[in-house]
Protein backbone atom coordinates (compact mmCIF):
# COMPACT_ATOMS: atom_id res chain seq x y z
CA UNK A 1 0.00 0.00 0.00
CA UNK A 2 1.22 3.15 -1.00
CA UNK A 3 2.33 5.53 2.31
CA UNK A 4 0.32 8.37 1.57
CA UNK A 5 -2.46 5.51 1.74
CA UNK A 6 -0.97 4.50 5.39
CA UNK A 7 -0.97 8.40 6.78
CA UNK A 8 -4.50 8.49 5.32
CA UNK A 9 -5.67 5.45 7.10
CA UNK A 10 -3.86 6.18 10.29
CA UNK A 11 -5.34 9.85 11.01
CA UNK A 12 -8.89 8.03 10.41
CA UNK A 13 -7.73 5.62 13.13
CA UNK A 14 -7.18 8.85 15.70
CA UNK A 15 -9.95 10.39 14.48
CA UNK A 16 -12.12 7.86 15.44
CA UNK A 17 -10.65 7.58 18.77
CA UNK A 18 -11.27 10.73 19.31
CA UNK A 19 -15.10 10.88 17.99
CA UNK A 20 -15.92 9.15 21.16
CA UNK A 21 -15.49 11.98 23.01
CA UNK A 22 -15.82 15.28 20.36
CA UNK A 23 -17.13 15.69 16.87
CA UNK A 24 -15.21 15.46 14.45
CA UNK A 25 -13.96 18.19 12.42
CA UNK A 26 -14.72 18.81 9.04
CA UNK A 27 -11.10 18.11 7.89
CA UNK A 28 -11.55 15.33 9.64
CA UNK A 29 -14.63 14.02 8.12
CA UNK A 30 -13.21 14.94 4.90
CA UNK A 31 -10.27 12.36 5.64
CA UNK A 32 -12.58 9.93 7.11
CA UNK A 33 -14.15 9.80 3.71
CA UNK A 34 -11.35 9.25 1.68
CA UNK A 35 -10.26 6.64 4.35
CA UNK A 36 -13.73 4.60 3.53
CA UNK A 37 -13.08 4.85 -0.39
CA UNK A 38 -9.69 3.33 0.00
CA UNK A 39 -11.09 0.77 2.05
CA UNK A 40 -13.73 -0.20 -0.79
CA UNK A 41 -11.18 -0.01 -3.58
CA UNK A 42 -9.03 -2.74 -1.96
CA UNK A 43 -11.36 -4.79 -0.51
CA UNK A 44 -14.37 -5.25 -3.35
CA UNK A 45 -14.12 -7.66 -5.49
CA UNK A 46 -13.44 -7.69 -9.30
CA UNK A 47 -16.99 -7.63 -11.21
CA UNK A 48 -17.27 -11.13 -13.39
CA UNK A 49 -17.46 -10.39 -16.70
CA UNK A 50 -21.05 -11.29 -17.80
CA UNK A 51 -21.93 -15.22 -18.84
CA UNK A 52 -21.65 -15.96 -22.15
CA UNK A 53 -24.66 -16.35 -24.22
CA UNK A 54 -25.42 -19.77 -26.08
CA UNK A 55 -24.73 -19.97 -29.86
CA UNK A 56 -27.64 -18.46 -31.88
CA UNK A 57 -30.22 -20.68 -32.63
CA UNK A 58 -30.41 -21.01 -36.63
CA UNK A 59 -33.08 -22.33 -38.83
CA UNK A 60 -32.04 -23.24 -42.78
CA UNK A 61 -28.92 -21.23 -41.71
CA UNK A 62 -31.01 -18.30 -40.44
CA UNK A 63 -30.73 -16.64 -37.22
CA UNK A 64 -34.05 -17.76 -35.76
CA UNK A 65 -34.15 -14.19 -33.70
CA UNK A 66 -33.99 -12.92 -37.20
CA UNK A 67 -36.55 -14.81 -38.50
CA UNK A 68 -39.04 -13.80 -35.55
CA UNK A 69 -38.31 -10.17 -36.01
CA UNK A 70 -39.16 -10.34 -39.43
CA UNK A 71 -42.41 -12.30 -39.17
CA UNK A 72 -43.95 -10.64 -36.10
CA UNK A 73 -42.81 -6.96 -37.21
CA UNK A 74 -42.50 -6.97 -40.94
CA UNK A 75 -44.48 -4.43 -43.57
CA UNK A 76 -46.66 -6.64 -45.62
CA UNK A 77 -45.98 -5.63 -49.01
CA UNK A 78 -48.63 -8.44 -50.70
CA UNK A 79 -50.52 -11.65 -49.65
CA UNK A 80 -52.05 -13.95 -51.33
CA UNK A 81 -54.53 -17.17 -49.76
CA UNK A 82 -52.17 -20.51 -49.76
CA UNK A 83 -54.87 -22.71 -47.35
CA UNK A 84 -57.07 -25.70 -48.26
CA UNK A 85 -58.14 -26.68 -45.21
CA UNK A 86 -57.54 -24.13 -43.28
CA UNK A 87 -57.69 -20.09 -43.67
CA UNK A 88 -53.78 -19.24 -44.42
CA UNK A 89 -52.24 -16.57 -46.49
CA UNK A 90 -48.60 -16.10 -47.61
CA UNK A 91 -47.46 -12.65 -46.68
CA UNK A 92 -44.79 -10.93 -48.76
CA UNK A 93 -43.03 -9.03 -46.35
CA UNK A 94 -40.28 -6.23 -46.93
CA UNK A 95 -37.15 -7.64 -46.79
CA UNK A 96 -35.60 -11.26 -48.00
CA UNK A 97 -37.60 -13.31 -45.20
CA UNK A 98 -41.41 -14.35 -45.74
CA UNK A 99 -44.21 -15.51 -43.66
CA UNK A 100 -47.41 -17.45 -43.53
CA UNK A 101 -50.30 -16.39 -41.24
CA UNK A 102 -52.93 -18.53 -39.70
CA UNK A 103 -55.06 -15.59 -37.91
CA UNK A 104 -58.47 -16.25 -35.81
CA UNK A 105 -61.63 -17.54 -37.91
CA UNK A 106 -64.78 -18.38 -36.66
CA UNK A 107 -65.00 -22.75 -37.14
CA UNK A 108 -61.60 -22.22 -35.13
CA UNK A 109 -60.59 -19.80 -33.63
CA UNK A 110 -57.86 -20.86 -31.16
CA UNK A 111 -56.15 -23.16 -33.53
CA UNK A 112 -53.45 -20.95 -34.81
CA UNK A 113 -52.05 -21.24 -31.27
CA UNK A 114 -50.78 -24.74 -32.04
CA UNK A 115 -48.25 -23.64 -34.45
CA UNK A 116 -47.02 -21.39 -31.57
CA UNK A 117 -47.18 -23.96 -29.00
CA UNK A 118 -45.33 -26.82 -31.32
CA UNK A 119 -43.10 -24.50 -31.96
CA UNK A 120 -42.07 -23.53 -28.28
CA UNK A 121 -42.08 -27.20 -27.58
CA UNK A 122 -39.63 -27.72 -30.71
CA UNK A 123 -37.34 -25.45 -28.87
CA UNK A 124 -37.86 -27.43 -25.57
CA UNK A 125 -36.85 -30.68 -26.98
CA UNK A 126 -33.68 -28.97 -28.87
CA UNK A 127 -34.76 -29.44 -32.00
CA UNK A 128 -34.52 -27.36 -35.09
CA UNK A 129 -37.38 -28.81 -37.35
CA UNK A 130 -40.03 -26.67 -36.87
CA UNK A 131 -40.15 -23.22 -38.74
CA UNK A 132 -40.30 -20.51 -36.30
CA UNK A 133 -43.17 -18.71 -35.52
CA UNK A 134 -44.95 -16.27 -33.70
CA UNK A 135 -48.06 -14.21 -32.71
CA UNK A 136 -48.96 -11.65 -35.00
CA UNK A 137 -51.46 -9.13 -35.35
CA UNK A 138 -52.57 -8.35 -38.58
CA UNK A 139 -54.57 -5.37 -39.81
CA UNK A 140 -57.74 -5.71 -42.27
CA UNK A 141 -56.49 -3.27 -44.91
CA UNK A 142 -52.77 -5.26 -44.93
CA UNK A 143 -55.03 -8.61 -45.61
CA UNK A 144 -57.06 -6.71 -48.66
CA UNK A 145 -60.17 -7.71 -47.46
CA UNK A 146 -63.45 -5.80 -48.25
CA UNK A 147 -65.99 -5.50 -44.93
CA UNK A 148 -68.15 -7.50 -47.14
CA UNK A 149 -65.39 -10.37 -47.77
CA UNK A 150 -66.62 -13.84 -46.93
CA UNK A 151 -63.63 -14.95 -45.53
CA UNK A 152 -64.23 -16.52 -42.09
CA UNK A 153 -61.80 -14.63 -40.15
CA UNK A 154 -62.42 -12.70 -36.76
CA UNK A 155 -61.54 -9.23 -36.31
CA UNK A 156 -62.03 -6.81 -33.78
CA UNK A 157 -62.96 -3.14 -33.60
CA UNK A 158 -60.02 -1.96 -34.57
CA UNK A 159 -60.57 -4.33 -38.03
CA UNK A 160 -57.17 -6.17 -36.27
CA UNK A 161 -57.07 -9.87 -37.24
CA UNK A 162 -54.84 -12.05 -34.39
CA UNK A 163 -52.85 -14.82 -35.52
CA UNK A 164 -49.93 -16.68 -35.94
CA UNK A 165 -47.20 -15.94 -38.09
CA UNK A 166 -44.74 -18.75 -39.59
CA UNK A 167 -41.39 -18.61 -41.03
CA UNK A 168 -42.20 -19.36 -44.91
CA UNK A 169 -39.65 -22.04 -45.90
CA UNK A 170 -38.21 -20.82 -49.40
CA UNK A 171 -38.14 -24.11 -51.10
CA UNK A 172 -39.49 -27.38 -49.65
CA UNK A 173 -40.45 -30.33 -51.36
CA UNK A 174 -42.45 -33.93 -50.69
CA UNK A 175 -40.54 -36.44 -49.22
CA UNK A 176 -43.07 -38.92 -49.82
CA UNK A 177 -42.39 -40.74 -46.27
CA UNK A 178 -45.99 -40.53 -45.66
CA UNK A 179 -46.71 -43.16 -49.12
CA UNK A 180 -47.61 -46.54 -47.71
CA UNK A 181 -44.94 -48.35 -49.14
CA UNK A 182 -42.64 -46.03 -47.49
CA UNK A 183 -44.21 -46.02 -44.16
CA UNK A 184 -44.06 -49.87 -44.10
CA UNK A 185 -40.07 -49.73 -44.94
CA UNK A 186 -39.35 -47.37 -42.62
CA UNK A 187 -41.52 -49.01 -39.97
CA UNK A 188 -39.53 -52.21 -40.69
CA UNK A 189 -36.16 -50.13 -39.87
CA UNK A 190 -37.19 -48.27 -36.21
CA UNK A 191 -38.22 -51.88 -35.09
CA UNK A 192 -36.02 -53.76 -32.90
CA UNK A 193 -34.34 -56.58 -34.12
CA UNK A 194 -33.89 -54.85 -37.87
CA UNK A 195 -31.06 -53.07 -39.15
CA UNK A 196 -31.47 -49.14 -40.32
CA UNK A 197 -29.09 -48.90 -43.42
CA UNK A 198 -26.16 -46.79 -42.82
CA UNK A 199 -27.04 -44.91 -45.37
CA UNK A 200 -30.78 -43.95 -44.38
CA UNK A 201 -29.76 -43.37 -40.95
CA UNK A 202 -30.22 -39.53 -40.40
CA UNK A 203 -33.80 -39.97 -42.39
CA UNK A 204 -35.10 -42.92 -39.97
CA UNK A 205 -34.08 -40.46 -37.11
CA UNK A 206 -36.01 -37.60 -38.28
CA UNK A 207 -38.73 -40.10 -38.60
CA UNK A 208 -38.43 -41.54 -35.26
CA UNK A 209 -38.05 -37.79 -33.76
CA UNK A 210 -41.17 -36.56 -35.77
CA UNK A 211 -43.19 -39.67 -34.07
CA UNK A 212 -42.16 -38.29 -31.44
CA UNK A 213 -42.91 -34.97 -31.58
CA UNK A 214 -46.48 -35.55 -32.79
CA UNK A 215 -47.27 -38.04 -29.80
CA UNK A 216 -46.45 -34.96 -27.31
CA UNK A 217 -48.28 -32.74 -29.72
CA UNK A 218 -51.20 -34.83 -30.07
CA UNK A 219 -51.37 -34.59 -33.60
CA UNK A 220 -52.64 -38.06 -34.50
CA UNK A 221 -53.08 -36.64 -38.65
CA UNK A 222 -49.84 -36.17 -39.48
CA UNK A 223 -49.60 -39.21 -41.94
CA UNK A 224 -52.70 -38.25 -44.08
CA UNK A 225 -51.11 -37.08 -47.31
CA UNK A 226 -48.59 -34.39 -48.28
CA UNK A 227 -47.47 -32.91 -44.57
CA UNK A 228 -44.51 -34.11 -44.41
CA UNK A 229 -42.04 -32.37 -46.64
CA UNK A 230 -38.31 -31.97 -46.58
CA UNK A 231 -35.71 -28.98 -47.38
CA UNK A 232 -33.16 -28.65 -50.03
CA UNK A 233 -30.56 -30.61 -47.88
CA UNK A 234 -33.27 -33.57 -47.02
CA UNK A 235 -34.00 -32.58 -43.59
CA UNK A 236 -37.74 -33.41 -42.77
CA UNK A 237 -39.67 -29.90 -41.70
CA UNK A 238 -41.99 -30.77 -39.36
CA UNK A 239 -44.76 -27.95 -40.03
CA UNK A 240 -48.40 -28.21 -40.33
CA UNK A 241 -49.01 -28.64 -36.64
CA UNK A 242 -52.11 -26.45 -35.63
CA UNK A 243 -54.18 -29.88 -35.55
CA UNK A 244 -51.76 -30.43 -32.71
CA UNK A 245 -53.13 -29.99 -28.52
CA UNK A 246 -56.54 -30.82 -29.34
CA UNK A 247 -58.73 -30.72 -26.37
CA UNK A 248 -60.28 -32.55 -25.21
CA UNK A 249 -57.70 -34.90 -25.49
CA UNK A 250 -60.18 -38.05 -24.97
CA UNK A 251 -58.81 -42.03 -24.43
CA UNK A 252 -59.75 -42.30 -28.08
CA UNK A 253 -56.88 -39.57 -29.02
CA UNK A 254 -54.52 -41.30 -26.81
CA UNK A 255 -54.74 -44.47 -28.12
CA UNK A 256 -54.79 -43.13 -31.71
CA UNK A 257 -51.58 -41.27 -31.00
CA UNK A 258 -49.88 -44.20 -29.61
CA UNK A 259 -50.89 -46.55 -32.26
CA UNK A 260 -48.26 -44.20 -34.59
CA UNK A 261 -45.56 -43.69 -31.51
CA UNK A 262 -45.07 -47.71 -32.05
CA UNK A 263 -44.33 -47.31 -35.43
CA UNK A 264 -40.54 -46.70 -33.75
CA UNK A 265 -38.29 -48.88 -30.99
CA UNK A 266 -35.28 -46.23 -31.63
CA UNK A 267 -34.95 -43.14 -30.22
CA UNK A 268 -32.66 -39.90 -29.72
CA UNK A 269 -31.39 -40.37 -26.32
CA UNK A 270 -31.28 -36.37 -26.34
CA UNK A 271 -34.60 -36.12 -27.48
CA UNK A 272 -36.19 -38.24 -24.61
CA UNK A 273 -33.87 -36.95 -21.83
CA UNK A 274 -35.37 -33.38 -23.15
CA UNK A 275 -38.91 -34.73 -23.26
CA UNK A 276 -38.38 -36.52 -18.83
CA UNK A 277 -37.16 -32.99 -17.68
CA UNK A 278 -39.82 -31.26 -18.78
CA UNK A 279 -42.27 -30.18 -16.05
CA UNK A 280 -45.32 -27.62 -15.74
CA UNK A 281 -42.89 -24.83 -14.88
CA UNK A 282 -40.49 -25.21 -17.95
CA UNK A 283 -43.20 -25.29 -20.36
CA UNK A 284 -45.19 -21.94 -19.02
CA UNK A 285 -41.42 -20.50 -19.01
CA UNK A 286 -40.87 -21.36 -23.01
CA UNK A 287 -44.88 -21.07 -23.91
CA UNK A 288 -44.89 -17.37 -22.28
CA UNK A 289 -41.56 -16.31 -24.17
CA UNK A 290 -44.08 -15.58 -26.89
CA UNK A 291 -45.22 -11.89 -27.15
CA UNK A 292 -49.16 -12.18 -26.88
CA UNK A 293 -49.13 -12.96 -23.07
CA UNK A 294 -53.15 -11.76 -23.28
CA UNK A 295 -53.80 -15.26 -25.46
CA UNK A 296 -50.91 -17.78 -24.38
CA UNK A 297 -50.24 -20.52 -26.84
CA UNK A 298 -51.27 -23.22 -24.23
CA UNK A 299 -54.66 -23.39 -21.67
CA UNK A 300 -53.88 -24.96 -18.42
CA UNK A 301 -55.79 -27.78 -19.56
CA UNK A 302 -53.36 -28.34 -22.55
CA UNK A 303 -50.48 -28.21 -20.91
CA UNK A 304 -51.43 -30.74 -18.45
CA UNK A 305 -52.44 -33.29 -21.71
CA UNK A 306 -48.89 -32.40 -22.44
CA UNK A 307 -47.29 -33.79 -19.56
CA UNK A 308 -49.61 -36.65 -19.78
CA UNK A 309 -48.74 -37.93 -23.02
CA UNK A 310 -45.16 -37.25 -22.14
CA UNK A 311 -45.84 -39.62 -19.24
CA UNK A 312 -47.25 -42.13 -21.51
CA UNK A 313 -44.29 -41.93 -23.94
CA UNK A 314 -41.36 -42.12 -20.91
CA UNK A 315 -43.40 -44.97 -19.97
CA UNK A 316 -43.48 -46.72 -23.49
CA UNK A 317 -39.68 -45.83 -23.78
CA UNK A 318 -38.27 -47.41 -20.41
CA UNK A 319 -40.20 -50.52 -21.03
CA UNK A 320 -38.45 -50.98 -24.46
CA UNK A 321 -34.87 -50.45 -22.82
CA UNK A 322 -36.04 -52.91 -20.06
CA UNK A 323 -36.58 -55.25 -22.31
CA UNK A 324 -34.12 -54.30 -25.30
CA UNK A 325 -31.58 -52.68 -23.56
CA UNK A 326 -30.46 -48.44 -23.65
CA UNK A 327 -27.90 -49.24 -26.09
CA UNK A 328 -30.72 -51.09 -28.72
CA UNK A 329 -33.35 -48.09 -27.78
CA UNK A 330 -31.18 -45.24 -28.08
CA UNK A 331 -30.11 -45.75 -31.96
CA UNK A 332 -28.77 -41.95 -31.86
Amino acid sequence: MRRTAWISLGLTVLLGAAAAHTQPSPQGQVLQANAGRLRAQTTAPAQRPPAPRGPARLFGGVNEDRILDAIRNGHIDGRRAVGSTSVNFYLDLTGDLDAAFKPCYTDHCERYRAEIAAYRLNRLLGLTRVPPVISRVVNRASLRLARNSTVPIVFDRADNARGAALYWVPVMRDSMIDDAREIERWTRWLRQGDTIPPDRASRAEDISTLLVFDFLTGNWDRWSGSNVPMDPAGHLVYRDNNGGFEEPFVDGLMHRSMQWLRHTQKFNRSVIDRARAMTDATVRAEMALDPDHEHPPLTDTQIRSLLRRRDALIAYVDGLVARHGARNVYAW
